[in-house]
Formats: C-alpha cells, sequence, structure tokens
C-alpha cells in the first residue's frame, strides 16, 4: 500500500496533476523527405517505466488492474510497449510516411538474424537495409503509472520516440511526451461523498489506455508536420516470399503452366510479370493466416506457356499495391532465378 499523504499536500497538487508535457526536436529537411515519401519501419518498442505502479498490484483491493491483452503469456512490460507501439502505428497510417506492416519487420528482422539487436542504434544500416525502409522510429514507454492516495489518484503515461535516417544516422524527430489523468481532489473540485469515491474512477485501465491513445496521436501529429489525414492511408505492403509455385525439371514447354507464389500483406492487389513476354498477370489470395504481429496471406497465379514462345530466359517479377483515397502504395519484387521457355511448341 502506498504511503498516504497529507491532505493539504494533496490539495496543493492541484490542477498539475492533470495535463500534458511535451518537448520535441525537428530537424529541417524532415518536411522535405515526407513529401518524398519517406519509407519507415516502427521497430518493437521498449519499456524503461519505472517499477513502481507498474503492475499495479498494491491496486487490486482498491481498483481495477491493467489487463491489455487477456490470455496472453506475455510479461507485462512487453505488453505495455507493444500496446504503445500499436497506437503509434495506427495515427501513423494517417500521415504522409510510407509505414511497412509489422508482421514484414519481425520476419525480415527475423531472416537477417537482427531480430536481438534491432534497438542497438550502432546497427541501425543494417536494421534499414533488412527492411528496405529510409528510417527507423524507436520508441520506449517512460511512464506507465497509477497512484492511489485515498482522496486522488493520477494515471500517467510517458512516451519518447526517435526517427533516424539510416543513410546519414542525423536524428530527424524526437519526441518525449507525458500524459497525466488525475480524479479526486486534484482532478477538480468534488464533495466529500466523491472525494472517497472519485479516486477509484481514475484507477480505470481505460484511462491509461486513453492516455496511450491521445500520446500517440500527438506523436504522429507533430512527425506528419502538426496534423493528420481525414483518414488512415494504407502501410507499405510487403512480400515476403516470391517464387515458382512448383519445382521443375528443365525448360517449360507450351502448354505447361508456370504456376507462381507469393506470401505477403492480405487483402491488396497482387500480379506478376514474366519478362516482358506477359505482364500484370493477376494473382488471387487463397488463404490469410493471422498472427500477433499481423496477418499475412498467400497469392496464387499462372501463365500456361503458348506455342509461339520463344526459348528464352525470362525474370519474374511480382507487385503488390494498395490504395485508399488518400494514397496508393506500390512495391515490387524479384525473384532470384529465371523462367526457362523452351520455344519449341512440343506438348
Amino acid at each position: 500500500m502506498k504511503q498516504l499523504l497529507p491532505l493539504p499536500l494533496l490539495v496543493a497538487l492541484g490542477a498539475s496533476c492533470t495535463g500534458t508535457h511535451a518537448s520535441r526536436h525537428i530537424a529541417p529537411q524532415l518536411a522535405e523527405l515526407r513529401s518524398m515519401g519517406y519509407r519507415i519501419a516502427v521497430v518493437p518498442f521498449t519499456n524503461t517505466a519505472p517499477a513502481d505502479g507498474l503492475l499495479s498490484d498494491s491496486l487490486a483491493a482498491v481498483g481495477e488492474t491493467i489487463a491489455l491483452e487477456p490470455g496472453q503469456e506475455v510479461p507485462m512490460r512487453e505488453r505495455i510497449a507493444q500496446s504503445m507501439q500499436d497506437h503509434v502505428l495506427t495515427w501513423l497510417q494517417q500521415t504522409d510516411f510510407e509505414v511497412i506492416d509489422p508482421w514484414h519487420a519481425a520476419t525480415q528482422l527475423t531472416h537477417a538474424g537482427l531480430a536481438a539487436v534491432v534497438n542497438d542504434r550502432s546497427r541501425l544500416a543494417e536494421v534499414a537495409r533488412a527492411l528496405g525502409v529510409d528510417g527507423v522510429l524507436y520508441g520506449d514507454v517512460r511512464q506507465w503509472n497509477r497512484s492511489y492516495y485515498v482522496v486522488q489518484s493520477v494515471a500517467e503515461v510517458g512516451l519518447h520516440v526517435e526517427l533516424i535516417d539510416a543513410t546519414s544516422g542525423l536524428t530527424l524527430f524526437a519526441s518525449d511526451r507525458t500524459e497525466r489523468y488525475g480524479a479526486g481532489l486534484s482532478g477538480g473540485p468534488t464533495g466529500y461523498v466523491s472525494a472517497a469515491t472519485e479516486p477509484l474512477a481514475g484507477l480505470s485501465g481505460s484511462h491509461l489506455r486513453s492516455l496511450a491513445r491521445n500520446a500517440a496521436r500527438h506523436l504522429a501529429e507533430d512527425l506528419n508536420g502538426g496534423e493528420l489525414g481525414n483518414q488512415p492511408g494504407p502501410t507499405a505492403p510487403r512480400l515476403a516470399v516470391v517464387a515458382l509455385a512448383k519445382e521443375h525439371d528443365g525448360p517449360f514447354r507450351a502448354g505447361e503452366r508456370v504456376d507462381v507464389v507469393a506470401t505477403g500483406t492480405p487483402d491488396c492487389q497482387v500480379q506478376f510479370d514474366l519478362g516482358r513476354l506477359r505482364t500484370s498477370v493477376p494473382m488471387v489470395m487463397t488463404t490469410r493466416h493471422e498472427d500477433p504481429r499481423g496477418p499475412r496471406a498467400t497469392y496464387l497465379g499462372h501463365y500456361i506457356v503458348d506455342a509461339v514462345d520463344a526459348a528464352t530466359e525470362l525474370p519474374l517479377t511480382c507487385t503488390i499495391r494498395r490504395g485508399s483515397a488518400r494514397r496508393t502504395v506500390e512495391v515490387h519484387y524479384r525473384w532470384d532465378g529465371t523462367v526457362s521457355l523452351a520455344g519449341d511448341g512440343a506438348p
């Protein structure tokens, strides 16, 4: 149980227990980079918030305890950091930045052996290269606390973020923001009855989540030059796999099918090109896989070799496209190998 404070001291805290504190740094070139379609990855947030009040164990008898995602066996600190990152990603979709999907970032970093060092700033260039982005946004939850003093409660969320340019290593944007909500005497006028009950409402986990959303929204506004779009734009879609769906011995002959498979962001337009022989061949989303890091889907398409197709080696490329009223994002991928055609018209 927290130590009780004298009533005069609680009253003296006053309105300072409710409000916002923010500081930020914005590099002059950020606006120009943003207008050119700057592509960023939001890497997993860390959580260095003080342990005092974080788990709210001592509050069980007097108020609700936090429950972000019940049933998930994930440490509380990681759950809080993930929740804060999700809020930031949601608001960033209403900015002019191209933001890559979280599942793609997690997959690519794992494949590159960088998942364990993603927050090591000395590995920034490697991380950005593996993800194909221009910059990396780091985040740290520095406050996530609730305090209860019988006639007062205070909920507090603090977030620090930095956007670092991968090429220059320059900090393009940095922000520290703390949002507080006070209930009880310090939260505003109250009568004798509400003095005992209002602080308990301030302990609600919903206040922490509301503060988290507010902090994330204001951060995205600052990053985007002070405003957000009227509706979310798309995150930059990604393909993790582009390949032939079936092994094939020797060149493809007339009448045979070239089956192409791709795995990536769901609910997108995906198509493939066989060099300049056949372009914009549509691919269909066949399965969807749900994952805590974000959903992904499998796309399939095919081309039947024509008897008039000449013998040649063709590059295989895939395009994934997703758009909204605000912006369309299109990304191209090339398979490592080539597709061989026999060109002899044999069945």
